[in-house]
């Protein structure tokens, strides 16, 4: 079965993203795009598509936990949902 390919990570996705603590309770959550490199501003949540946690995301669907780095620290992020990019 193929998903439709806006439920998938990719580059210019839009995600909602949960960080997560050791038992599974959300810490924070976060808006992030994964976009080239030469279009990145974290300081509007546009990440590089070459940072840890992008490669560590790009291909994850809703639900999907994983362990990364995130502004240098080690993290445990959930995808809450992906939306199409502009």
């Amino acid at each position: 079965m193929t998903l439709p390919k806006f439920l998938i990570v990719m580059v210019y996705s839009k995600l909602l993203l949960s960080r997560l603590d050791a038992f599974d309770k959300v810490e924070v959550r976060m808006e992030y795009q994964i976009v080239p490199d030469h279009e990145a501003d974290p300081a509007v949540g546009k990440y590089p598509q070459s940072a840890p946690a992008s490669q560590a995301l790009l291909g994850q669907v809703p639900g999907d936990i994983v362990e990364t780095v995130f502004n240098y620290e080690a993290v445990r992020l959930r995808v809450d949902s992906i939306h199409e990019g502009d």
